[in-house]
């Protein structure tokens, strides 16, 4: 005998009453209580964001050599939600660069999933922010259910994943905590693969692996004419003296919606020399972020001097995560509670587990902190947590020897972001140079990297560094255009005369 029908009704409105203003819920408002007040900063842009089918023979490492109306043949292109919706039923995996706008794709098909179930034949959305797995996501998707109607009968939930009544909204595969929750993730995909609609998102087919899945998607950069667009809206008056100022660099910065507001807010804030680099970006907008709090927001714990100095510990161990390979993205409040204790222990003499706990109230009050909906504690962004963390690294660097740097933090795949950020905060250039010339002892790629990201000044000489690599000249041209400097350009050049004519043909692509 068939169970009845739940009534979804109490579910689906408090989804909708929760992301009627997704936006600023996925971007990093003021947490003081300011909103942005226009529409045109948040809602419908993310409908022009694009993506692209990703081929079979595609990965996130290897340039694609073969000719580029073969290449065409296989690649379709949608805007985002468009693209999850067409292959939800098959599953899908939208990989995107930090910061491009995948959980608020997400958020946006919620919601507008949600709102357009009205009879029993449509599926019932459920958002899972794969950060928050702890023992089963079969769990995960309960709590997912149930935080939006604690009445829902939830020993329902195998039949509704037999009888595809869920769309599965899964997010963050390269933030899962540990190899053996992947494996229940992929467990769990295999089972109910004929039968429930599934959509993943990740950073990187490396970060995670692919699940599996044999439909991906890749989310695109925004245009110049998008970026032109934002900054105009973000800046009224102002975005044609921000535009001006960029120049070239507006690519570079802008390609990232997140990237791009965070430059808004820079610029509308003190409307003066732009950043050179991203970890440039990061520092001027969160001590930025730092002056506007510390101007009007009470201190009755004493603990706003030392925000910052919190902020990075906090982030730098959870970057370092409990296993080698991988970092975290939340942790409980007992954990952020005992790094800030052992800050304050190591640096102030202060043993008090009471004032820890005072300082992260604090912090998630008034800063870049938040709990989710597992009550723990995480970062605004991702990309926040990895600044922090870079600048917590930075302060390392010159007491790390050559393995140490190599095999503790070179070596590691979750160290990759904040490192290149860190790589444009290196002010010592003998410092900066021993950063690029480890990475290339430990990975091409990662040093070609960090190269680009380094202090224009230094590099021509690293770009040297490259040029001067004793490996396949049809690989050198990648590595060139990965470095993404205009330094890489007469190497470039070099290559479109080159006598085999594999290489000159890599050598326009890159």
């Amino acid at each position: 005998m068939t169970a009845a029908e739940p009534d979804w009704s109490c579910y689906l409105a408090s989804v909708c009453e929760e992301y009627a203003h997704w936006w600023d819920k996925y971007t990093l408002t003021d947490v003081t209580g300011k909103q942005q007040t226009k529409e045109s900063k948040g809602d419908g842009f993310l409908l022009d964001l694009m993506a692209e089918t990703v081929s079979e023979k595609d990965g996130d490492n290897s340039p694609d050599s073969r000719p580029r109306a073969e290449q065409a043949e296989k690649i379709e292109r949608f805007t985002v939600l468009e693209g999850l919706r067409k292959y939800a039923k098959e599953h899908v995996l939208l990989r995107g660069a930090p910061g491009s706008g995948k959980s608020t794709a997400m958020a946006r098909l919620l919601l507008e999933e949600a709102e357009k179930v009205s009879d029993s034949q449509l599926e019932i959305p459920a958002l899972v922010e794969l950060r928050y797995y702890d023992t089963s996501l079969q769990g995960l998707i309960e709590e997912a259910l149930l935080r939006h109607d604690p009445a829902i009968e939830i020993s329902e939930l195998e039949q509704w994943l037999v009888q595809g009544r869920l769309l599965l909204l899964m997010d963050g595969v390269n933030e899962l905590p540990s190899e053996a929750a992947r494996r229940d993730v992929l467990r769990f995909r295999r089972r109910y693969e004929k039968t429930t609609p599934m959509v993943f998102t990740t950073r990187k087919l490396s970060e995670g692996g692919d699940l599996g899945i044999g439909k991906k998607l890749t989310m695109q950069p925004l245009s110049e004419a998008q970026m032109r667009e934002f900054v105009q809206a973000y800046l009224p008056g102002q975005g044609a003296a921000m535009l001006a100022q960029l120049g070239s660099r507006l690519r570079e910065f802008g390609e990232v919606p997140l990237l791009l507001w965070m430059l808004c807010s820079v610029y509308a804030g003190n409307q003066q020399q732009m950043p050179t680099n991203l970890g440039g970006v990061f520092r001027q907008f969160t001590r930025l972020y730092d002056e506007n709090l510390k101007q009007d927001v009470p201190d009755p714990n004493r603990s706003k001097l030392f925000w910052r100095d919190l902020l990075q510990v906090l982030a730098f161990r959870m970057v370092v995560g409990r296993e080698d390979k991988e970092a975290l993205v939340a942790v409980s409040r007992r954990e952020a509670e005992e790094t800030i204790r052992g800050f304050y222990q190591a640096s102030k003499g202060e043993d008090s587990l009471e004032r820890a706990r005072l300082c992260l109230e604090d912090l998630l009050k008034y800063h870049l902190v938040q709990t989710g909906t597992t009550d723990r504690v995480q970062f605004r962004h991702q990309l926040i947590q990895e600044y922090y963390a870079a600048e917590a690294l930075l302060e390392k660097l010159a007491v790390l020897n050559d393995e140490e740097l190599k095999w503790q933090y070179l070596n590691y795949l979750k160290w990759v972001e904040p490192i290149a950020l860190m790589a444009g905060l290196v002010s010592n250039e003998t410092q900066a140079l021993r950063l690029v010339t480890l990475a290339l002892e430990v990975d091409y790629k990662l040093g070609a990297r960090l190269a680009g990201a380094i202090r224009e000044e230094w590099q021509t000489e690293v770009i040297a560094l490259i040029s001067n690599l004793r490996i396949s000249p049809l690989i050198k041209p990648y590595l060139l255009a990965t470095t993404g400097s205009a330094t890489a350009v007469p190497g470039l050049l070099t290559a479109l005369q080159d006598d085999d004519s594999s290489v000159r043909r890599s050598a326009p692509k890159a």
